[in-house]
C-alpha cells in the first residue's frame, strides 16, 4: 500500500478511470481527479467522469478546458484521412495525448504537493496506443523527476494499477470495489445511447458477456 496520502486520479468517465478511482479512494486518503475537456469532447463522457467524481465523494474534481487538443478525426474536419484497412480507433486518436495529459497533471500535482498520479491503461491498450505501454510511462516518470522543483526531493510519479489487466479482470476488479458502472460512458459516438457498434462498445459487449454479468449500462 502506498503510504502517502494525496493522489490525482486521470479521470476520463470510462471504465477503466472508474476503477482506478475507486481504487485510489482503497489506498490514499486524499483523492483528487483531474479531467480534460479537449475540442468537441463527449458530453457524455463529460457528465460521465463529473458523476462519477461526484458519486464517489470528490470533492477535489478538477476540469480542465484543452480546446486546441483534437482527435485525428476532428482535425481533418471529419474527413476520411486513414485507409479502410487501419484499425477504426484512429478516429479517436490524440498525437502525444498522454504526454500532453500528464505533463498538465504534473503541473497541478506540484502546486497541490501530490505525489502519486493514477492512470488506467491496460494491457489492451498498450497493443495499439504506443504512450500507454509501461515503458512510455516509465519515460515520463524519468522527466517527471528532472522537472520538479517544489519537492525536488520527492517527484511525483505515474502509477498503473490496471497496466497487466485486460477488460475482463478490470470489469471484476470494479465489480469488487463496488464501482457505479452505470455511471461509465465508453461510446466514441455522440447518441443518447451506447451505439453498441463501435470499436469501443463492442469491447464492453464482448467482456460483459465473457464474464456472464449484466451490463448496467447496456441493459
Amino acid at each position: 500500500m502506498i503510504k502517502e496520502t494525496k493522489a490525482l486520479v486521470l479521470l476520463s468517465g470510462g471504465i477503466d478511470s472508474a476503477t482506478c478511482l475507486y481504487w485510489t479512494k482503497k489506498k490514499f486518503s486524499k483523492v483528487f481527479a483531474i479531467t480534460f475537456n479537449y475540442y468537441d469532447r463527449i458530453e457524455k463522457e463529460k457528465k460521465a467522469a463529473a458523476d462519477l467524481a461526484k458519486r464517489s465523494g470528490i470533492a477535489n474534481f478538477l476540469e480542465i478546458n484543452v480546446p486546441f487538443i483534437k482527435e485525428y478525426s476532428d482535425f481533418y474536419n471529419g474527413r476520411n484521412c486513414y485507409e479502410a484497412k487501419d484499425d477504426n480507433r484512429l478516429s479517436s486518436y490524440i498525437p502525444a495525448r498522454n504526454l500532453i495529459f500528464y505533463s498538465i497533471s504534473a503541473h497541478y500535482a506540484e502546486f497541490l504537493d501530490i505525489k502519486w498520479i493514477i492512470g488506467g491503461h491496460n494491457s489492451h491498450d498498450a497493443k495499439f496506443y504506443k504512450d500507454a505501454t509501461k515503458d512510455y510511462i516509465q519515460n515520463i516518470n524519468s522527466l517527471l523527476k528532472q522537472g520538479r522543483l517544489i519537492r525536488s526531493n520527492e517527484p511525483c510519479t505515474v502509477v498503473l494499477p490496471l497496466a497487466e489487466m485486460d477488460r475482463r479482470k478490470i470489469i471484476n476488479l470494479a465489480v469488487q470495489l463496488k464501482v457505479p458502472l452505470e455511471l461509465t460512458w465508453s461510446c466514441h459516438l455522440k447518441g443518447e445511447s451506447h451505439c453498441r457498434q463501435c470499436y469501443s462498445c463492442l469491447q464492453r459487449i464482448e467482456a460483459f458477456d465473457s464474464l456472464g454479468i449484466k451490463d448496467p449500462v447496456l441493459h
